[in-house]
């Protein structure tokens, strides 16, 4: 649009030149040369506003971004907090629970850092690893019952790491 504004100008330059002598060559020179002007001025205004609202709808976008991003990382603080006192109750509930289990007897549950930690009786240590394997698996499948979805690693007495769980599900022994 800016393009047709100079064209008018330029019209009204070569119009002016052409009719010097005759007065209603100038006044239409000076009509066009108006025109001309003024399609420049609304082009100009027109394009300094839509500059101006892409600019406040940045910022705008920019803000509610952040702010979004504020309220999201406080929700999920808030949903983890929750989650680890959830999963803190659980695993004091569950090792309450398995000194009553003849199988699951010894067993001590922990959670902290986003993981359990499940301490395990040295009868269990001392066991073939298919056995080991097959209980282990047991305090997981029992963890996932409960909803627990975080990663479950087994330590012996002495606090040495003697399995963990799998991505699969599976466990897998340290030896």
């Amino acid at each position: 649009m800016m393009i047709l504004g100079f064209l008018f100008l330029l019209l009204a330059v070569w119009y002016w030149i052409r009719n010097r002598d005759h007065k209603g060559g100038k006044i239409s020179a000076l009509l066009l040369a108006v025109v001309g002007v003024t399609i420049i001025g609304f082009t100009h205004a027109d394009n300094v506003d839509k500059q101006r609202a892409a600019e406040s709808s940045s910022i705008a976008s920019s803000k509610k971004a952040k702010s979004e991003s504020i309220s999201e990382s406080k929700s999920e603080s808030r949903d983890q907090a929750m989650d680890d006192a959830t999963y803190t109750a659980l695993a004091k509930n569950l090792t309450s629970q398995m000194a009553s289990d003849s199988t699951l007897n010894g067993f001590k549950i922990a959670y902290k850092d986003s993981q359990f930690y499940v301490t395990v009786p040295t009868e269990v240590a001392v066991m073939t690893d298919n056995e080991q394997k097959e209980v282990y698996s047991s305090v997981v499948k029992l963890l996932e019952s409960h909803n627990a979805n975080a990663p479950v690693s087994f330590y012996d007495q002495n606090g040495n790491p003697v399995a963990r769980m799998t991505l699969s599900g599976g466990v897998k022994l340290y030896k």
